[in-house]
């Protein structure tokens, strides 16, 4: 038992030199890095930790094996403490073949899920809700561990702290949020970030303890970290520590600092963090001048080999295809519908009905959003599932649509397998944050998959106006690494869920709220799966082809009924899944038609209707016997009033219209 400035450590003398060795490597690292990136040599960001290796060393060590770190993009060192070798760090770096990453990611963006290191991004804190999902599922699977999720002192400022810090404290899961103070964020001082003293004094407002740490002393940082961790593995939820640090440098490698005043600088740097320990294991008898000097010699001339060794590994090939490959593969085939008839229902029905089956199934599903519990959600799709699964399986979350999107990924990532309902698509932007630098980033990063579910209601026509009406699949699909489906029917609703539940990919299904009661038809029995990436046929036809999706499938079947009236024969297909696209089918039929129509409920700019439209002008141009016409909404919001609105969305007419106007002689 050591007394370490008040905070009792129990660590034995190997130990203790080894959170030193872990200083020093560190620094002779991190120096190394800033001196290369200063000379022009390096690439990237990066952002220098030099001053901060108390906290970052003395923060991570009180983790176990099952434990998990969650870290920001200065936490190069903590990395080291979590298994991370230098060869894998400076990989990275130079943005090597073989680096953790395949060079997609440099600096230190690493991510090691399967070894309890969660993916580093930016923009700050990104990687914080991930963590909270993180620990859900850790308690959810019963395994033990705690998260460790670290930041800066500016990312407390975020709206997604707060909503990840705030959903941890409610649902009392084992996560620590340390956070490295060091002064500044970027060239913002602390006292411009928050008004209280200290971001841990926030801790109040959240009903958890909180705690501020000397960060330039890795005793007192270990000693509070590992209290933390103990308090959360027990089951007592989650708690704050700051650590008072500095760094010795600007934010960016390329950042003087000169915001910073010599005075403070020259106060901190007195205080310098190994020197400090180096006094506290000399009083030990545990570290002279020569072996102190032998271990820094040591720690540079690895740094150096493994350096010269890194950058002299190839780089990669663009030729290899890999830049692109952002989903994972599939590894059971799709299961077959045992019959293509079922019950009649509606979309609502098939889609609560397909929930429920699942859970009952697969006891990793678990439903995340807001009112989906006691309330069933906005639109009473699961109404009575808390009922039947306990709310430890639908989870009503506190408002933050960023804390839902990254708990839901991080409980992905965990093991479990999340549906997260967020109530109306309009609201999809308020995670956008999460959804980009998180989800679809993940597998293309860290090659681990993300089998998550996102459930949103989307579209106009039910007098909800300008603030929950908009269809923004094109939105969503616009984004590498997403999958997008979106049902017209019943059988469609059923069949891209249990597709999406089944995927290792990140899944959005954009269900329109106006069909949800308004169309009824036949459920399938059994699993009537429909993989993301396949198109159906509604009606075949041979003078035009009509491309669209979702609530306006029933308008182009209804227009292809009138126009065949007048002996036009229109083949509807709707696309159903818009992220993958199926190619193949619209090809094919624009192949036979020779002409194209492609009806969406989306605004028009760089829509879905859009890529469409471009791909078959330049693929099948000479297979084109005229202008491939776009029928859409104006480029505006939905407005309110029921003239308005009628008028915005694109209706049967409007389709048969256009189809004259076009011609098919």
């Amino acid at each position: 038992m050591i007394e370490a400035r008040g905070a009792a450590v129990e660590l034995s003398e190997a130990q203790l030199l080894e959170l030193y060795e872990l200083m020093v490597i560190g620094r002779a690292l991190e120096t190394g890095l800033y001196e290369t990136y200063r000379a022009g040599r390096l690439g990237g960001t990066l952002y220098p930790g030099i001053g901060q290796e108390a906290a970052m060393v003395g923060l991570t060590y009180g983790l176990e094996g099952g434990d998990v770190f969650a870290g920001s993009h200065r936490d190069l060192i903590a990395q080291l403490v979590r298994g991370v070798t230098l060869e894998q760090a400076l990989l990275n770096f130079f943005g090597k073949a073989a680096s953790p990453t395949r060079g997609r990611a440099g600096d230190g963006h690493l991510g090691f899920p399967d070894r309890g290191l969660l993916m580093v991004s930016i923009p700050a804190p990104g990687s914080i809700p991930v963590a909270v999902g993180y620990a859900l599922a850790l308690r959810q699977r019963d395994v033990g561990g705690v998260v460790l999720a670290d930041c800066g002192e500016g990312a407390t400022s975020t709206g997604a702290w707060h909503e990840a810090v705030n959903l941890a404290s409610v649902l009392d899961l084992p996560v620590v949020f340390t956070v490295q103070n060091n002064r500044y964020a970027h060239s913002t001082p602390s006292s411009r970030q928050f008004r209280v003293d200290s971001a841990a004094h926030r801790a109040d407002g959240y009903g958890i303890p909180g705690v501020v740490v000397d960060g330039n002393d890795v005793l007192a940082c270990y000693a509070e970290a590992r209290e933390a961790i103990d308090r959360a593995r027990s089951g007592d939820g989650p708690s704050i520590i700051e650590a008072m640090t500095f760094r010795r440098y600007g934010h960016t490698g390329l950042d003087d600092a000169d915001y910073v005043d010599p005075d403070e600088r020259a106060s901190w740097s007195a205080r310098d963090p190994i020197t400090r320990y180096e006094e506290f294991l000399g009083s030990r008898g545990l570290l002279d001048e020569r072996r102190r000097a032998d271990l820094s010699e040591r720690a540079s001339r690895r740094v150096e080999t493994s350096m010269v060794w890194a950058r002299e590994q190839p780089d990669p090939d663009p030729g290899d295809g890999s830049p692109g490959l952002f989903f994972a593969a599939r590894r059971a085939a799709p299961s077959q519908a045992t019959s293509a008839e079922g019950p009649e229902g509606t979309i609502a029905e098939a889609v609560g009905g397909t929930l429920d089956i699942e859970m009952e199934r697969d006891e990793r599903v678990v439903l995340l959003g807001h009112d989906i519990a006691t309330l069933g959600g906005a639109f009473g799709i699961t109404s009575g599932l808390v009922d039947r699964y306990g709310p430890n399986r639908v989870i009503d979350l506190p408002l933050g649509t960023a804390a839902l999107v990254g708990t839901a990924m991080g409980a992905a990532v965990a093991g479990l397998r999340p549906i997260a309902e967020i109530q109306h698509a309009d609201g999809v932007s308020a995670g956008m944050d999460q959804l980009i630098h998180q989800v679809s980033r993940h597998h293309w990063h860290t090659g681990v998959p993300v089998p998550l579910v996102i459930r949103t209601a989307a579209g106009a026509g039910v007098r909800a106006g300008p603030f929950s009406s908009a269809s923004p699949e094109g939105l969503l699909a616009h984004q590498p690494g997403l999958m997008v489906v979106a049902p017209s029917t019943p059988a469609a609703a059923k069949g891209l869920l249990l597709g999406a539940l089944r995927d290792p990919n990140p899944v959005i299904v954009v269900e329109h709220k106006k069909l949800y009661r308004s169309v009824r038809g036949p459920i399938p029995s059994g699993d009537a799966e429909i993989p993301p990436g396949r198109a159906r046929v509604v009606r075949k036809g041979s003078d035009l082809t009509i491309v669209t999706w979702s609530a306006m499938v029933h308008v182009a079947v209804d227009a292809a009924a009138s126009l065949a009236g007048e002996g036009i024969s229109v083949e509807v297909i709707d696309l159903q899944s818009l992220v993958p696209l199926d190619w193949e089918t619209v090809y094919e039929s624009v192949r036979s038609t020779s002409r194209l129509v492609v009806v969406q409920e989306d605004v028009p700019f760089a829509s879905v209707a859009s890529e469409v439209a471009a791909r078959i002008a330049a693929d099948l141009f000479w297979d084109l016997d005229g202008p491939i016409v776009r029928i859409t909404p104006p480029h505006s919001h939905v407005p309110f009033a029921s003239s308005l609105e009628d008028a915005f969305v694109p209706r049967s007419e409007d389709v048969v219209e256009a189809v004259r106007k076009l011609g098919t002689t």
